[in-house]
């Protein structure tokens, strides 16, 4: 965990201070539609229209990721598609929509699609169209053109504008996970759709990387990286092809957390011989919020950007806690304590409506997420059974919480529904997971 890592890393600093060489310096969103029900809904074979060939059948891919879209995001039951069979079949040559059919079977929402591919530039063009049955109602209408390269992103796009359709904010089919993986006995950055597909290694530090964020607009990503022999603050595109330092001081440069506006980075420097919290701000200035004796750590900013919530072992029992105090003033006016009941708490996470703060508590021998409600002022825990859970960060519709689990030696990235349900895990890598950092929507 994060407080570990600064602890050690402050230790090594003041004990070979020589070794490193001086460098220049929400309110709840629409409750009643999150806690509606599941919707049934049918989804028929993909329709190829006709005077048109898929030899590499791409309709039959394209209707399995957007079944394993909707049913990863956990709003959907789909219908077996041996009770409408026949319905379907019948329907194919027609324009109409035989309404009180499909609601017999149980189908409340039913999504006909046609899709041809170009025989010249083997683009896939599909459209898609979705229907309420109690009501008879058109719903959503989508048409799509794209290669097969990106035949994957605008199936999970049009299973977002589903999602979005039903629950009033986009799914996270289109968004991606950043962790960390042991390569070579180094660390390296990855990423992987939420999905689980589409992993792809973005660093090529050839040393140890620590918490990788996430810029608001997905278009970066920060870190803590050790290859000039200095735990340096360093930011690199997220397709992983621009790389530069961003800030290199005597001692740690660590544990970045970036605004919602983006015009800030929150982060932890040892420059004082101690952790404590700093602004860096746009034009590379630096705002102290922390002054304290003891280790602060692990920023995360309220999504209005007027509170940041962090660890620190200020209490004076020797175990970190979870504290808040505001940007404007630091914790010069006072910070609040959250976590309580437990004697090791770190790794905070603010959720982007900014109502919960998720965050790894010591329950027993292991390690469990917990979730801090900013209403009712008490703490559940998240996650259960065996295995340790720890640092916790949320997707960007609030859903979902993404984790690193240990269980028999083995440490992977896990995401669970902040409503209950199975966890799923997400990576398989041999080098483990580590350090798990949600995108923000992709930009459309």
């Amino acid at each position: 965990m994060i407080f570990k890592t600064i602890l050690a890393a402050v230790i090594l600093i003041q004990i070979f201070p020589s070794s490193v060489p001086a460098q220049d310096s929400k309110i709840r969103i629409e409750l009643e539609r999150e806690t509606r029900k599941k919707v049934n809904i049918a989804i028929p074979e993909f329709v190829l229209e006709k005077n048109y060939e898929d030899p590499s059948g791409l309709g039959k891919e394209s209707r399995k990721i957007l079944e394993n879209d909707l049913k990863l995001s956990e709003q959907f039951v789909l219908i077996d598609p041996s009770v409408y069979k026949e319905t379907a079949l019948l329907e194919q040559t027609r324009k109409t929509v035989d309404y009180h059919s499909w609601n017999q079977m149980g189908a409340q929402w039913l999504l006909k699609t046609n899709y041809k591919i170009n025989p010249l530039d083997k683009s896939f063009n599909v459209t898609f169209r979705l229907y309420e049955t109690a009501t008879e109602r058109f719903l959503l209408g989508k048409r799509y053109t794209s290669t097969k390269k990106f035949l994957r992103k605008i199936i999970h796009r049009f299973a977002d504008e589903i999602v979005l359709q039903l629950t009033g904010k986009r799914g996270v089919a289109e968004t991606k996970i950043a962790f960390l993986s042991e390569v070579n006995r180094s660390k390296e950055i990855y990423t992987v759709d939420f999905d689980g597909y589409g992993l792809s290694k973005i660093t090529d530090e050839n040393s140890i990387i620590l918490t990788p964020a996430w810029s608001p607009d997905g278009g970066w990503i920060v870190y803590t990286s050790y290859a000039a022999r200095n735990p340096d603050l360093v930011i690199i595109s997220s397709s992983g092809h621009k790389r530069r330092t961003l800030l290199k001081l005597p001692g740690l440069n660590a544990a970045p957390a970036w605004s919602p506006n983006g015009q800030r980075i929150a982060m932890v420097l040892s420059k004082d011989r101690n952790s404590e919290i700093y602004v860096l701000e746009k034009t590379f200035g630096l705002k102290r919020l922390t002054r304290h004796f003891n280790i602060d750590t692990s920023p995360t900013w309220s999504p209005n950007g007027k509170k940041i919530a962090f660890t620190s072992d200020r209490s004076g029992t020797g175990a970190p806690q979870i504290y808040v105090m505001t940007v404007s003033t630091g914790d010069k006016k006072g910070v609040k304590r959250i976590s309580f009941g437990s004697g090791y708490n770190d790794d905070p996470s603010w959720s982007p409506d900014g109502d919960k703060i998720a965050y790894t508590a010591r329950v027993g021998r292991k390690f469990q997420i917990k979730v801090y409600d900013l209403n009712t002022k008490k703490s559940k825990q998240f996650t259960f059974g065996p295995g340790s859970s720890e640092q916790p960060a949320w997707s960007p519709d609030g859903r979902f919480i993404v984790y690193r689990h240990r269980e028999k030696g083995q440490l992977q990235i896990v995401t669970k529904s902040i409503n209950g349900g199975k966890a799923r895990q997400l990576t398989f890598v041999k080098g483990g997971g580590y350090s798990p950092a949600w995108s923000p929507y992709p930009r459309r």
